[in-house]
């Protein structure tokens, strides 16, 4: 069994599919970029409404799940490619929404260690989430939710498989390609997700997009525009 975590902010949502020792595979994406595919009969975030945090996999579920986590993390450039990976994306979405309606939010992994180390970091997760551009360092991290660093280092990589550091950059990533497609430059979306070094964040974005800032916001532009 496998819990697939739900975590939502005003303007970020993560989709973490969990096995029962680790995450293994983590979506990040801002709401706002499925506006334009919802549709009277399909709301595309049916499974993060209600403070919903986990829906729960059998394993043919995890198999389906999986591959379509698979398609939207493929960061080939290759012809199609990147239709399949929202078509995936979409594809994933409406099959949580089915299963949200199941009613997939009991919690039969309530008493598991790792699901109890989970509900400890979660505020925190949440923290990260909502305030982005916030001093995220270790220390003032652990200062905030009264923990000893090393402590908060141990028990959030058991509860998520990945490290605090890991997990901040990715967010602020993605905020920042949020910025980028609303048309700010590189570094003024570097500055608004919370990154102080100009170098640092595009190293970082490259090494989580696979692209660099400037070309993201170039191949969003030419999407709507092929004049550009």
């Amino acid at each position: 069994m496998r819990q697939l975590l739900l975590r939502q902010a005003a303007e970020h949502i993560a989709l973490v599919l969990r096995s029962v020792q680790t995450f293994q595979q983590i979506i990040n994406f801002n709401p706002t970029v499925l506006r334009e595919y919802g549709s009277a009969e399909t709301d595309l975030l049916e499974a993060f409404h209600k403070d919903r945090h986990a829906i729960y996999l059998n394993e043919a579920e995890i198999g389906e799940i999986e591959k379509l986590f698979v398609i939207c993390e493929n960061k080939t450039h290759s012809y199609g490619s990147d239709l399949r990976r929202k078509l995936a994306f979409l594809e994933l979405l409406i099959r949580l929404g089915e299963l949200s309606r199941e009613g997939r939010h009991a919690s039969p992994l309530q008493n598991d260690e790792t699901a109890r180390k989970y509900q400890r970091v979660r505020p925190i997760i949440s923290y990260i989430l909502e305030n982005p551009t916030a001093n995220l360092s270790l220390e003032a991290v652990s200062e905030l939710f009264y923990y000893n660093k090393h402590y908060l280092c141990r028990i959030f990589k058991t509860a998520t498989g990945i490290s605090v550091g890991k997990y901040i950059a990715s967010v602020r990533i993605q905020y920042a390609a949020s910025f980028l497609r609303q048309g700010y430059s590189v570094q003024e979306s570097g500055v608004m997700a919370g990154f102080k070094n100009n170098s640092n964040f595009i190293s970082t974005f490259h090494k989580v997009m696979d692209v660099s800032p400037g070309q993201c916001r170039q191949r969003y532009r030419q999407s709507f525009d092929p004049g550009v």
